[in-house]
């Protein structure tokens, strides 16, 4: 989930590593049985909010789609953990690829908002050729430039498309559009510090391990910036999933039974309309 920077790679644990890219993260300093800890642990974001997720949409019964798409992000996590733990590139295929398979249904989810009911093969059986295909090449070829290049568009994809249901939601419920605002600018702003943060850790490693080496061993781990990158995708993804809850269910006209809610003041999720509210 980041450029190569041509680190040296280590044999330890699990072996000399076999994946296209290795890390501004020194390996396995921390645990012996993890090569990356801090790139590693700090994939609890996606599993904690994909379950967080999961659980909401079965106590609001919504539709299965979004069970999908924490599920994917669950996935996404998990392959993470694993590829950071590793340096192995099997776990590093197990974290790129469902990246583009789990946006491949958010883009399902976006372009059929409107849609009442039943499934859109077309779509579908498009979707999936997009996938085989990226999955294809990508195994092919081994840059991960392509990958990102292929997700890339994916996200713009969604991106574009919500934008102009959004505008049309504007003329029509401005309290909605408000709350769809608010989860728009919540995913852009943490997928764009990520974003920032994952370029910096990039360009500048030696410098930053300069910084970690003279810093005491409690503060060191703040400068492991590509664990920050874990935490923003998980939370830009994560609104970016309630977004499309939110949408699907102003498209359906059944907005008026549900209420946005915070948890802990922050972590936004759908509900169900309550008798005090």
């Amino acid at each position: 989930m980041a450029l190569s920077n041509n680190l040296p790679v280590t044999l330890d644990y699990w072996g000399h590593a076999t994946s296209t890219i290795d890390w501004c993260e020194e390996n396995y300093v921390v645990c012996k049985y993890i090569a990356e800890f801090w790139n590693t642990v700090t994939n609890l974001a996606f599993f904690s909010l994909a379950i967080f997720g999961m659980c909401k949409v079965r106590s609001t019964r919504q539709e299965s789609r979004f069970l999908l798409c924490y599920m994917g992000m669950l996935i996404v996590g998990l392959g993470s953990w694993f590829f950071h733990m590793t340096l192995q590139y099997q776990w590093q295929l197990a974290d790129e690829l469902p990246m583009v398979y789990c946006t491949c249904v958010c883009i399902y989810c976006v372009l059929r908002a409107d849609v009442k009911a039943g499934t859109d093969v077309y779509v579908s059986l498009a979707l999936f050729a997009y996938s085989a295909i990226v999955t294809l090449v990508y195994l092919q070829i081994r840059k991960p430039v392509f990958h990102q290049v292929a997700y890339g568009i994916e996200i713009f994809v969604v991106l574009v498309r919500s934008t102009m249901h959004q505008m049309e939601i504007r003329k029509t419920n401005l309290r909605a559009y408000a709350e769809m605002q608010q989860l728009f600018s919540l995913g852009i702003a943490a997928f764009g510090v990520a974003f920032a943060l994952w370029n910096v850790d990039n360009i500048f490693c030696n410098n930053l391990r300069a910084i970690r080496n003279a810093l005491p061993m409690t503060l060191a781990p703040f400068f492991q910036l590509h664990a920050y990158w874990h935490i923003g995708t998980a939370i830009g993804c994560y609104a970016s999933i309630v977004y499309q809850q939110y949408l699907r269910l102003v498209m359906l006209g059944t907005m008026d039974e549900y209420r946005l809610r915070k948890a802990a003041f922050i972590i936004p999720f759908i509900d169900r309309v309550r008798k005090d509210d």
